[in-house]
């Protein structure tokens, strides 16, 4: 099936690189917004586990990002959810994780920002 020499093409998150972001947009795409909500969460979470002691590995740990007109989709999308009466609850649920999450993520970014700076003036 495959010539010697040759490898095969992977996709997707079996790549060797998986693309998470890819994924949140496609669960956005086909109205999985818990999925997408929680997938976010969970590598927002990662970030924010790897202790401070440890920079080098938060860096790699944030090089898989998520872009910012992804989140907002996701945002609007449980907006229009909650709007239109549909799975109320649980929307607001996941609008309020998600705020919560982002707001930490963005402190330990401006924390990691500030660190860096001073770093930078002291050398």
């Amino acid at each position: 099936m495959f010539k010697a020499g040759r490898r095969a093409i992977s996709w997707g998150m079996t790549g060797q690189q998986p693309d998470p972001a890819t994924l949140v947009r496609l669960y956005i795409d086909y109205g999985r917004l818990a999925e997408a909500t929680n997938l976010l969460l969970e590598y927002l979470e990662s970030f924010a586990t790897v202790g401070a002691a440890d920079p080098i590995k938060r860096k790699k740990t944030s090089a898989i990002w998520f872009p910012y007109t992804a989140i907002e989709r996701l945002w609007c999308q449980l907006q229009e959810l909650c709007s239109a009466g549909h799975m109320t609850g649980q929307c607001d649920k996941l609008k309020r994780l998600l705020q919560g999450a982002l707001l930490n993520h963005l402190k330990q970014v401006k924390v990691d920002s500030e660190d860096a700076l001073a770093s930078a003036v002291a050398s």
